[in-house]
């Protein structure tokens, strides 16, 4: 059972959701477009037996921190902490553009982070979105004032077979005929609620401020000094983020260890292909306790 939660800190309020389990739990920063509510793969670490306590980052869900950097929410996420009494957290997990969040969340000193994991994580040392069309659309498409627009659109486009293909085919570099058929329709169901989850707010634009080249020097500071033992997945189908990135973040990181899967699309924990990230996460978590 999943519950939301609006919880007051000195920055202001904070979306969560809670998802309770006996393991000891784990800090999720979902993606770009995503709220605490939106399921970027929860199962990986709720099917291991861990909590899991989603956020919505700044700009997005019921979180009014205003347009706050990943670093400046951190007192944030250290306060929700407190609030739930939360002592040990098993990783902290950073999806997509989760990454901006994740990373100076694992070097926080109040919490007890053991581990670091980011998915398919996105910027590293390098700018994000990957292609300049991409950047120049993103703010146009997604941003404040019309996303709303878009994503009621969205909405009604995946309300199809033929839509939720297209969309979910335009996370992939990939053919859709070489991976769609391998989804079964509960896979499918997934893409979909997650899909209409989804909303860009304010916390869109505000991802893409943090994301460009002039901060690159800055985010390689904070990536070197990282000092817990630190996952990383990506693959080189993934439409939604570049390999690049996943290649970066092990080469900056001190440690880190990096693992390929061979996922078809950006939701890497979607379909048949998502046994090999559920794998993944047992093993790093097993040998780094």
């Amino acid at each position: 059972m999943t519950r939301v939660e609006i919880l007051s800190t000195s920055l202001g309020e904070v979306e969560i959701a809670r998802i309770d389990a006996a393991g000891p739990p784990v800090l999720f920063f979902p993606g770009g477009h995503c709220s605490a509510i939106s399921d970027c793969g929860w199962e990986l670490y709720t099917g291991l037996g861990h909590s899991v306590v989603s956020f919505s980052r700044p700009g997005y869900g019921g979180t009014r921190v205003g347009d706050l950097s990943g670093a400046e929410f951190v007192p944030a996420v250290e306060e929700v902490c407190d609030a739930l009494a939360l002592d040990e957290i098993a990783a902290v997990v950073g999806v997509s553009f989760g990454a901006l969040q994740a990373v100076p969340t694992a070097m926080s000193g109040r919490i007890d982070v053991r581990r670091l994991v980011l998915h398919s994580g996105a910027p590293s040392t390098l700018a994000y979105p990957d292609t300049r069309a991409q950047r120049l659309a993103g703010p146009v498409v997604f941003g404040p004032r019309v996303q709303q627009v878009t994503w009621a659109a969205i909405s009604r486009l995946v309300g199809t077979e033929i839509g939720l293909r297209a969309l979910c085919a335009s996370l992939s570099m990939l053919p859709a005929g070489r991976w769609w058929r391998s989804w079964s329709q509960q896979d499918r169901e997934l893409a979909r609620k997650m899909f209409r989850t989804m909303a860009s707010g304010r916390g869109f634009a505000n991802d893409l401020r943090q994301a460009r080249a002039d901060s690159s020097r800055y985010r390689r500071r904070l990536l070197q000094r990282v000092g817990c033992p630190t996952l990383i997945t990506g693959s080189r189908h993934d439409g939604g983020v570049a390999f690049a990135h996943a290649e970066d973040f092990a080469a900056t990181i001190p440690g880190a260890r990096l693992v390929e899967l061979d996922s078809p699309t950006h939701l890497f924990w979607i379909g048949p292909h998502a046994d090999a990230a559920r794998r993944t996460v047992q093993t790093f978590l097993t040998e780094t306790e």
